[in-house]
């Protein structure tokens, strides 16, 4: 279907929009999707990666805003929110505000009660709700992008909870769910009453393919073809021709060394821009010179470990053709968007502990990224297997459908920190009207939920002084703070009950707090890290509890401690690979940790305010990682933790004091950073 036949059911403006974007005519999928958008049915749709499910949702979006409505588009992660907002900006051409909201679990974003289409994460969207942003309630349309999560253990409950939430709170909300190929989309439809389409139609055809010991087959139109190639051929091969090929890696330090390897066979074929300045700009430590070393020779890694503005460089180095050969972890497969000519995925196993086969979706989610559309004809996925594992992947994973979507709502923890959610926010009373909102959930749909189960979780929510329960449930003070926190109720009640106890807590006593809570992911302990139990020790006095040694959380105990330990050095401005060096971490997790700690930080301040009680103010050391005294120079835009000190050791310790010694800054930062820290003072001024 020509894109200009959109033009009598939808505007003229939206096409040329569509045509400006080189969009000239509608995939069959796409096609088969417009009766539904246009007469406004919920609707599913299940299909593959690339086979243009955003473009139906903007579609439906726009449909949505030209009738006078408002739309929330959900996405999993905070990256892909802000990709998908860059994304839709185009829609502003004509008049459509495009907000987002990844920010402050506590803020309810005002200023977008004027957008015409909101983006965030289902957390921030809950969060939203539980502080009664008042501009939800003029939400018409829902779009949910990869409703398939709501089978993932990590955030799939709080997906499941915010729908359920939204239909309640608007009778007759607008649902479009985006997902991945599954075998029980149909049940998610029933869940939503919604209409569903299933196709496997994808504009690039895919081909898979098992690389084993030496001979790789590729299996295409029901024919097989052999050859005699080694995984650097199965590389090189597509490299040669001008194509990127994206690698997938089951850990970090093995994408690292993989990239390292295979940049000799990109340096023959591409000539690598030096993005090493922009690398090292980020962090200078020896994972990024590594980085640096393999991208001027067109190959890349990227995990976890990376800082967020590394990832990015990466990813667009990989979209323009600057990066030839991309080695990631798992974690890129259900991220941004980023399709090669040829996936290659290493193994089918992950090592969690204890090593294990990776779930058929997540195979075919790295699978899926083969194939650009407009740019190859066909896309080549290919898995390097053992012999003894080559019929399990042809038969489990390539010929095997992903498994079932299933709600983990049934959990206690996540039952209770949605429970007094509910009770806070007067979505329910009482257990029968609890019971009743679970009811709506997909979790009923496909379990029982018991009386007991919630009487066990109101009581426990009771005992923690956080609800009362008499003919009605009634949210106290500190079950209210907090569920608009958005922390879990365990680590309310650890904060609320500590600083009882104590009257006053040291900065590593808050700190250790923080570390001991639920919500606060904590280091691993290596075997070189004695020193911990050693210092654990000699500072057990600071510390807010201390376990006898033969005690069954005694190690538990010591994660707590090294975790505190670290954000400690942070915020005594111990340098940063230094720190990555000593606790066995990247930058990226550390930034990881100190962005988790500051909002436990703020969470603990606002407990400990509410109860009258004092507590060491961390919050903003922990997001600059400085020594107070360095608070107002950071405050800055430009100057972070190395250059406020560099200032402050000259004697410049204030914004004044740079005002007043212009000629001395560009000495100290340098002309170029002197000058946007000038900018950024004369703007505030005026």
């Amino acid at each position: 279907m020509r894109i200009e036949e959109l033009s009598d059911r939808i505007s003229s403006y939206v096409v040329e929009i569509l045509k400006e974007n080189g969009i000239e005519e509608l995939f069959p999928p796409q096609e088969s999707a417009l009766p539904y958008i246009f007469n406004r049915d919920n609707l599913i749709l299940s299909l593959p990666t690339a086979a243009g499910k955003t473009l139906i949702a903007e579609l439906a979006m726009i449909s949505e805003v030209l009738r006078g409505g408002k739309c929330l588009y959900i996405t999993p992660l905070r990256a892909l929110a802000n990709e998908k907002f860059e994304s839709f900006r185009k829609w502003e051409k004509i008049g459509v505000y495009i907000g987002i909201s990844t920010g402050d679990y506590e803020s309810v974003d005002s200023h977008l009660a004027e957008a015409d289409i909101v983006v965030t994460t289902a957390e921030k969207a809950d969060s939203l709700l539980r502080n009664r942003a008042f501009w939800l309630r003029d939400i018409t349309c829902l779009v949910v992008d990869e409703i398939h999560l709501i089978d993932s253990e990590d955030r799939g409950h709080t997906l499941e909870i915010l729908i359920t939430k939204m239909r309640r709170m608007k009778q007759n909300l607008w649902i479009l769910g985006l997902s991945a190929t599954a075998p029980n989309v149909s049940e998610i439809a029933d869940w939503l009453d919604a209409k569903f389409i299933q196709s496997s139609w994808r504009p690039v055809p895919l081909y898979y393919g098992i690389l084993c010991e030496g001979t790789v087959e590729i299996y295409r139109d029901g024919e097989v073809y052999r050859a005699k190639k080694s995984f650097e051929e199965v590389v090189e091969e597509c490299v040669s021709e001008g194509n990127g090929v994206l690698v997938f890696e089951s850990t970090r330090k093995s994408a690292e060394s993989l990239a390292e390897r295979l940049s000799e066979i990109s340096g023959r074929y591409c000539q690598g821009k030096d993005l090493a300045e922009e690398i090292l700009a980020e962090n200078d430590g020896e994972m990024s010179k590594k980085l640096a070393k393999c991208i001027k020779k067109g190959s890349a890694f990227h995990h976890a470990g990376l800082l967020s503005g590394q990832r990015r460089i990466v990813e667009e180095a990989f979209r323009n053709g600057d990066v030839r050969i991309l080695v990631a972890t798992p974690t890129l497969a259900a991220g941004v968007n980023l399709p090669a000519k040829r996936v290659l995925i290493r193994s089918i196993y992950r090592y969690d502990g204890y090593s294990k086969r990776i779930k058929v979706s997540e195979f075919k989610q790295m699978a899926g990224r083969a194939g650009r559309p407009g740019m190859d004809e066909i896309g080549e996925a290919i898995v390097v297997a053992s012999k003894k594992d080559k019929d399990i992947v042809l038969k489990s994973y390539i010929e095997g459908e992903p498994e079932r979507i299933i709600s983990k709502l049934g959990v206690e923890s996540k039952l209770r920190f949605h429970c007094l959610s509910l009770i806070c926010d007067g979505f329910a009373t009482d257990i029968k009207s609890l019971k009743e909102f679970f009811n709506s959930t997909l979790f009923a749909k496909q379990s029982d939920i018991h009386d007991f189960e919630l009487e066990r979780a109101i009581k426990q929510l009771e005992n923690w002084e956080m609800v009362e329960i008499g003919n009605k449930i009634v949210p106290k003070k500190l079950g209210v703070i907090v569920s608009k926190l958005y922390i879990d109720p365990l680590t309310g009640f650890i904060f609320y009950d500590t600083t009882r106890k104590f009257e006053s807590l040291s900065e590593l006593s808050a700190l250790h707090l923080i570390c001991r809570t639920p919500d606060m992911e904590r280091l691993s302990l290596r075997r070189d890290d004695d020193w911990v139990d050693d210092l654990a020790f000699k500072i057990r006095k600071e510390l807010t509890y201390y376990p006898s040694e033969g005690s069954i959380d005694y190690e538990w105990f010591l994660l707590e401690v090294k975790t505190a330990l670290c954000l400690r050095d942070w915020i005594n401005e111990v340098d940063e690979n230094e720190i990555c060096e000593k606790y066995s971490i990247a930058p990226g997790d550390l930034r990881r940790l100190v962005e988790t700690a500051e909002w436990l930080s703020h969470a603990l301040s606002r407990i400990a305010g509410e109860f009258g009680k004092s507590v060491p103010r961390l919050e903003t050391r922990i997001r600059y990682g400085v020594k107070e005294e360095l608070l107002d120079l950071v405050s800055i835009r430009n100057i972070g933790r190395v250059r406020a000190r560099k200032l402050y050791n000259a004697g410049i310790r204030s914004k004044e004091d740079i005002i007043a010694n212009k000629s001395k800054i560009k000495k100290i930062l340098g002309q170029k950073i002197a000058e946007k820290v000038l900018r950024e003072l004369d703007s505030l001024k005026s």
